[in-house]
C-alpha cells in the first residue's frame, strides 16, 4: 500500500511518515498540494492520499482532493486538520474521510487501511 502524505509542517510530516513506516505503510511525504499534483501527474498515483486541509499559500487539501479525484476517480482521500469540517468554508465530499488533529498515529494508520480496503472493494465491484 502506498500513501501520499501532504503536510506543510515538516515536524508533523516526518513524525507521521516515520510512524506509518513502522506500521508497514509506504509513505511519500510532501509539503504542498502543488508538489503532490506534479507527482501524481508523473504517474505516481497513491492508493491513499492524506492531506492537511490548511497547507498555507496555494492550493489547500480540499482543492487537492478534488483535482486528484478528477484525474483519478478511484483515489481514496483522508483529510486532516485542527479545525473541524463543519467550521470550514469548504465542505467535504461524501467519499472523503476526516481526522481532526491531534490524533494518535495508530488512528491514521487504521484510517489508511480502511480507505485502502474500500478502494479494493470498489475496484473489484
Amino acid at each position: 500500500m502506498r500513501v501520499l502524505l501532504i503536510e506543510d509542517d515538516a515536524l508533523v510530516r516526518t513524525a507521521l511518515s516515520e510512524t506509518l513506516a513502522k506500521e508497514g505503510i509506504e509513505v511519500d511525504g510532501l509539503a504542498s498540494a502543488e508538489d503532490a499534483l506534479v507527482l501524481i501527474g508523473a504517474g505516481q498515483v497513491p492508493d491513499v492520499l492524506v492531506a492537511d486541509i490548511n497547507l498555507g499559500p496555494g492550493l489547500n487539501g480540499v482543492d487537492l482532493a478534488a483535482i486528484a479525484r478528477e484525474r483519478h476517480p478511484a483515489i481514496e482521500v483522508i483529510l486532516i486538520s485542527g479545525i473541524a469540517p463543519e467550521h470550514r468554508q469548504n465542505p467535504l465530499s461524501r467519499r472523503e474521510r476526516f481526522l481532526q488533529k491531534p490524533f494518535a498515529p495508530a488512528v491514521l494508520a487504521e484510517a489508511i487501511r480502511s480507505a485502502a480496503t474500500a478502494a479494493s472493494a470498489r475496484a473489484a465491484a
